[in-house]
């Protein structure tokens, strides 16, 4: 029986394999392109959903609607709310504030901060899968 080290190995495999490179190299770079056209077609269609999506909730907002039952179940206008995000500016800035020298009471920074986070409303579109129904709005 023989043992072979990991090194030993790794340096048949790459010996017996260097003559596959070329073509190994060719097929990457290609898949490479495809991927780049790929994520072109994905942000493209990023933009055009977002931009269908803000009108959808335009019109369900003027109209008051908070649920659309659709062919594949309802489409939920949810509303969350997010939290400002703790960037270097915003603890230098708090910090400052609320440290005057006295160190005890660091701990107390945390519950401060969380306190003074501030929050937006997001609004988004989510799909729920059907229980049966109509097409039409409810609230």
């Amino acid at each position: 029986m023989s043992l072979i080290t990991g090194a030993e190995n790794a340096a048949a495999t790459v010996n017996s394999s260097i003559h596959e490179l070329p073509g190994l190299m060719k097929q990457w770079m290609k898949l490479q392109e495809e991927m780049a056209v790929l994520n072109a077609e994905v942000k493209q269609r990023r933009t055009q959903s977002k931009a269908m999506r803000d009108m959808i909730l335009r019109i369900m907002d003027a109209n008051k609607l908070a649920t659309l039952n659709v062919s594949k179940g309802s489409v939920v206008h949810k509303v969350r709310e997010v939290k400002e995000t703790m960037s270097q500016d915003y603890l230098m800035k708090h910090c400052k504030e609320f440290f005057q020298g006295d160190e005890d009471k660091a701990k107390q920074l945390v519950v401060y901060l969380e306190e003074h986070r501030a929050a937006t409303l997001k609004h988004d579109l989510r799909i729920l899968p059907s229980s049966g129904g109509s097409d039409s709005g409810s609230r």
